[in-house]
């Protein structure tokens, strides 16, 4: 035999403004926000790929003069300022979840983000230079 409680269940209330109240909750909503500009990017890529697809002058006669576009470059900029976000928030927060050990110490976290700020700087330089040569 199950017996039912008189008192109500507490439910908590919970305004669509949560996220408003602490700094933290507003990065977390700013850096999740930034999946909408990666699917503008996504469709932008995709165009260009069935562009690339009718040949080199589908490309020249369609996507470039899309991509020259002034609301087209300005939301480009917009999804890259986005990705900066996302990559600045993603390498302050890697090093707090992982945990290298060297000699029974904890690899120091300025250390993991120097690396990871190293390496993209390596690849960007590595993609520019073969970009123009």
């Amino acid at each position: 035999m199950t017996t039912t409680s008189k008192r109500n269940k507490y439910v908590r209330e919970i305004k669509p403004t949560w996220w408003t109240k602490l700094d933290f909750y507003k990065l977390y909503i700013a850096r999740e926000a930034t999946s909408i500009p990666t699917l503008w990017f996504c469709l932008v890529l995709f165009y260009g790929l069935v562009c690339l697809g009718g040949g080199v002058e589908d490309v020249k006669a369609n996507f470039i003069p899309f991509l020259q576009n002034p609301i087209v470059v300005i939301l480009n900029i917009i999804t890259l300022a986005a990705m900066l976000l996302n990559t600045v928030t993603y390498y302050v927060m890697t090093p707090k979840v992982m945990n290298i050990v060297v000699k029974d110490e904890r690899l120091n976290p300025n250390i993991i983000t120097a690396i990871l700020w190293a390496v993209t700087a390596l690849a960007s330089l590595i993609i520019l230079v073969l970009l123009y040569n």
